[in-house]
């Protein structure tokens, strides 16, 4: 049996503390060529999620908070966004489902974040196409600029 227990939730609050990233994932599914995969997502405040995508017509995306509070930013193709709210476990939205070909992002409010995802697999990693042109890539100088300013965004505002 698998289970999410704290025994779990702090290895991987330590995971995360000690990435580079960040972050850290816990995957239960055995195999990243499973059919249905299932993992959670630590994220420490200060993680960069880059705006994308799963461009694949089956790569639906089910995510349901356990722990803290995330931002979540839903964008159109060109970088505006069309949606904004605050995911949390103790919030009005613990979870929510994504269409294929969504662009998206999430942040971390608290200092510690944990949300558990669904999604179809065989897990592929994500295309350079499936990454907004229109958002800086990881380790570039405009991310802590881009973070602030997705904090701060309204729906209908775009970065550039």
């Amino acid at each position: 049996m698998k289970k999410i227990d704290h025994a779990l939730m702090t290895a991987m609050a330590q995971n995360a503390k000690e990435s580079p990233r960040l972050r850290a994932h816990h995957n239960f599914h055995a195999e990243l060529s499973d059919p249905v995969n299932r993992l959670a997502i630590h994220l420490k405040k200060g993680t960069y999620i880059r705006p994308h995508r799963h461009s694949e017509s089956h790569k639906w995306e089910l995510i349901i908070a356990l722990k803290g509070q995330m931002g979540v930013l839903i964008y159109d193709g060109m970088g505006v966004i069309v949606d904004k709210f605050v995911l949390g476990a103790d919030g009005d939205t613990l979870g929510f489902e994504m269409k294929p070909n969504t662009w998206h992002a999430l942040y971390a409010i608290s200092e510690d974040a944990l949300f558990f995802e669904v999604k179809p697999g065989p897990f592929t990693p994500t295309a350079e196409d499936d990454f907004a042109k229109w958002a800086p890539k990881e380790g570039d100088k405009e991310v802590v600029d881009f973070m602030r300013w997705q904090e701060l965004a309204k729906v209908g505002e775009s970065y550039c």
